[in-house]
């Protein structure tokens, strides 16, 4: 997949289908869009192109209301590649974009510069200085240039359409197992491994501590996970959030790769987090501690296995 960080210097020629929005997350209601933005393309005969924004909008427009990221730039890009997007080009989202009128989005970029013929957004999107753009706008811009829109109505999931929103809140409240249907695979924290306090090594359970990803956190709780090191996944048990047992502990996500050892500060880690296993406890001493982490290697092991089997891992 090509990734351009600002607009192509030498506009398209090929018809291509369009998209745009901040694919935060890149969930199975995305992924339900981008196959009929695909399909479209390969009538077309141009590229796939999703148009998306850094940082997200409302840091700017409304910065009180920004939400935490389901996942980073970097692991929407990587979504968007396996579910065959040709291109993707990242916008920043500033002041002087913010100011921008809607045709000109509409006719410059998405028309003109990206050479939309078939332009795939969602009922409500909204787009432009003040959210004044709307399909309404867009079927007429892409009228000047033969080419459609086409509305996508959504994947409904239970009681309400799929959404990065209802994602936050499910990883929120520690349901794993919710954010893994919405998103089509677990949710991931993703960052580089630092040096934390080093308990875990002095007690025989050593963690790699994960950096402050500027991603939304699972409710604090210990988890069954996979961490992924490169080309390697390999099975863990992660503490998210506050460790009462030892005080003045900074809350962090602390990761126990099972039955591996080796240096990794400094590396990057994926953490995939596949089941709550339990909430956050106070132990009345390391002894006790040490008995409840053996029992929640045995539990993530479990929780992982039973993953598998079920068929959910991808």
């Amino acid at each position: 997949m090509e990734v351009l960080h600002h607009l192509p210097e030498v506009p398209e020629t090929r018809a291509a289908a369009v998209t745009f929005g901040n694919f935060d997350g890149v969930h199975i209601g995305h992924a339900a869009l981008l196959s009929l933005l695909t399909q479209a393309a390969q009538r077309l005969g141009g590229p796939c192109t999703v148009v998306t924004f850094d940082p997200h909008p409302l840091h700017l427009l409304r910065p009180a209301a920004a939400p935490l990221a389901v996942d980073s730039l970097a692991g929407r890009l990587a979504a968007l590649q396996a579910m065959g997007v040709d291109r993707t080009v990242v916008l920043h989202f500033d002041a002087a974009f913010a100011a921008r009128p809607a045709e000109w989005f509409a006719r410059d970029v998405l028309a003109r510069a990206l050479g939309g013929r078939c332009i795939v957004v969602g009922p409500d999107a909204r787009f432009g200085h003040g959210g004044q753009g709307d399909a309404g706008l867009l079927r007429r811009i892409a009228a000047e240039f033969g080419g459609e829109v086409e509305i996508f109505a959504g994947v409904r999931h239970g009681d309400g359409f799929v959404s990065s929103s209802r994602i936050r809140a499910a990883v929120a409240a520690g349901d794993a197992a919710e954010a893994a249907l919405l998103l089509g695979r677990p949710f991931c924290l993703r960052g580089a491994v630092v040096r934390g306090d080093g308990i875990g090594r002095t007690i025989g359970f050593p963690t790699a501590n994960l950096a402050s990803p500027g991603q939304i956190l699972p409710a604090d709780g210990v988890y069954a996970a996979v961490a992924q090191l490169g080309s390697q996944a390999l099975d863990a048990v992660a503490h998210i959030g506050a460790r009462p047992t030892f005080a003045g502990a900074r809350p962090q996500v602390e990761v126990h790769i099972l039955d591996w050892q080796g240096d990794i500060y400094g590396h990057a880690l994926d953490l995939h987090v596949v089941d709550r296993l339990r909430g956050v406890q106070r132990f009345a001493g390391i002894a006790e501690l040490t008995a409840q982490i053996r029992c929640d290697i045995e539990g993530a092991r479990r929780a992982l296995d039973a993953w598998r089997s079920e068929g959910r891992a991808p």
